[in-house]
């Protein structure tokens, strides 16, 4: 686990530690209930350091995120994801887990109305001209070559830079081995990464806004 070396910068051992010490804080304070996302803030110079290895470090994250959770008995409420973000007050052996919010269970027992069909909301990709994509598929591949789903001419964008899949009625977004990366909100993404509206995903230099 963690077999990334780097002769300089944060270790990822010293990240994995960090993270489920975070996840024990949180369960012990929330009747063993610990959020399933969490943000790892480093330094740009850690940060540039990890960019080669960030996919392979998230999947290793994410594993002892899951295994973890299950070791200890926590109820983790969906699939592990981590993201990376830079902070420039940290230093370059320094690291910060942001964890998302611990959503409480509702109880659904004896309500008719949870048993109505949902109307699936319509959501699109707006690009900066105000161009709209309306997305009334499961899939769309984007990228600067001409079979993509969702084709932007602009050379920062690779030929097939990334792909919006829905899964379980949230739209996701996954980086496809860009060149230039693919980042939400500003945070780089090595992982599927799910969406919600006013997000702003940038390919290189172009931003698109999901609404």
């Amino acid at each position: 686990m963690f077999a990334i070396a780097r002769r300089r910068g944060i270790r990822p051992i010293t990240i994995g530690r960090q993270l489920v010490a975070t996840m024990d804080d949180i369960a012990l304070s929330n009747n063993g209930k610990v959020p399933s996302t969490f943000k790892v803030l480093v330094s740009p110079s850690s940060l540039e350091l990890l960019s080669p290895t960030l996919k392979p470090l998230a999947h290793e994250l994410r594993q002892a995120v899951t295994h973890h959770a299950k070791y200890e008995g926590y109820s983790l409420p969906g699939e592990a994801v981590i993201t990376f973000e830079h902070d420039e007050n940290l230093g370059p052996d320094e690291c910060v887990i942001r964890p998302s919010k611990v959503s409480s269970i509702r109880s659904v027992v004896n309500d008719p109305k949870e048993t109505e069909p949902s109307v699936r909301q319509l959501y699109a990709l707006v690009l900066e001209d105000g161009t709209r994509f309306e997305l009334t598929e499961k899939k769309y591949v984007i990228g600067r070559q001409t079979t993509c789903d969702i084709v932007i001419a602009d050379h920062n964008v690779s030929r097939v830079h990334a792909e919006f899949r829905i899964v379980q009625g949230i739209w996701q977004i996954d980086d496809r081995g860009s060149t230039n990366g693919t980042r939400v909100n500003g945070t780089v993404i090595v992982e599927p990464t799910p969406l919600t509206v006013g997000d702003v995903i940038a390919f290189g230099a172009v931003s698109i806004r999901f609404e």
